[in-house]
């Protein structure tokens, strides 16, 4: 047992004899991070208390609810509602209990193409719109209040659940989640147009369009383009509904285009042009989904050396952008 007058604890001279991972496992039955897991401190109905390892390969927690966080020691003094020094005596005292744990530290064992092959759960937290991400948006002709219309919003943190573990990523600084709606139930598409490893996260399935529940019922016409992005910009500048699949390689089922077809009078699909690349897969697809369906099939012209309508407005303005689009109908 402790004798107060032969050893003097800290946080130092606990975890030269036990591993913090080795406390975490022992008291939360926690070996796999990092983990969003219900806060084992207060009442938490939604998993909103995430561990995982800093910077130093230390366990740490932060409490996204109460912004409380810290290391192992803070965590089980707020459990045990007692001190720091309270707290060192009661870890040294269940040191022969404690037990060597078989860690997994996602961040270091998985990678986003593991990630991505694998069936997961997809949420994220999202957080409030700032300046830099209204001026990134507005650098496509997309403000706020289509921001709003298109139900996307910035996010600070992505959360992954595969099998029995889960993963918590920091998102990038800029880093957007679009929502959409099929049969009620919301899925998500992440984008971080900036990220060299995890561009886009995807639990949308193939038969998901961006932006179908905005469609008005019926109107003269309708622009089918390749992103979320490039159809929002399509309708704040132009007035045009606009709607997008997954990818431009799917082909919907033939009774969803002839709703459309019954719904709008003209109907145009407008695909990148890939115009630097050996083959234009843009301008394959799009002409492959326009003959199968019988639609219009329209593209930037080469001159304007764009790839899609968010590139043409960001390096022409809305002038020419709006001459352009409205060229092509």
């Amino acid at each position: 047992m402790f004798n107060k007058g032969q050893i003097s604890l800290s946080t130092e001279y606990i975890l030269s004899l036990v591993r913090d991972i080795d406390l975490l496992n022992y008291y939360f039955n926690i070996s796999c991070l990092p983990c969003l897991i219900h806060s084992p401190i207060r009442e938490d109905k939604n998993p909103s208390f995430s561990i995982f390892i800093d910077y130093n390969n230390r366990v740490v927690f932060h409490d996204f609810a109460t912004k409380d966080g810290g290391d192992i020691f803070t965590l089980l003094s707020l459990y045990w509602k007692c001190s720091r020094q309270e707290t060192f005596k009661r870890v040294y005292w269940d040191l022969s209990n404690i037990q060597i744990t078989n860690f997994i530290n996602i961040n270091k064992t998985s990678t986003n193409t593991n990630i991505k092959k694998s069936k997961y759960e997809l949420n994220v937290k999202i957080r409030k719109l700032k300046k830099y991400d209204i001026e990134f948006w507005e650098s496509f002709g997309i403000n706020e209040k289509w921001l709003s219309f298109g139900l996307i919003y910035p996010i600070s943190h992505i959360f992954l659940h595969n099998d029995q573990v889960d993963y918590l990523f920091s998102a990038d600084k800029y880093a957007y989640v679009y929502i959409e709606y099929k049969d009620n139930i919301p899925t998500f598409k992440i984008y971080q147009p900036y990220s060299n490893k995890a561009k886009w996260l995807n639990n949308h399935d193939k038969s998901v369009w961006d932006l179908w529940n905005k469609l008005p019922v019926e109107g003269d016409n309708l622009i089918i383009t390749s992103s979320r992005k490039d159809a929002l910009c399509i309708w704040a500048n132009c007035n045009i509904p606009s709607t997008s699949l997954q990818a431009e390689s799917y082909l919907p089922k033939q009774q969803v285009v002839k709703q459309l077809k019954e719904r709008f009078k003209n109907i145009y699909v407008l695909y990148d042009n890939d115009f630097n690349k050996p083959i234009n897969y843009g301008k394959e697809y799009g002409k492959q989904f326009s003959s199968k369906f019988e639609l219009n099939q329209i593209i930037i012209p080469d001159i304007y050396q764009v790839k899609d309508p968010s590139d043409l407005f960001k390096q022409y303005g809305k002038e020419i952008f709006k001459q352009v689009i409205f060229s092509l109908l």
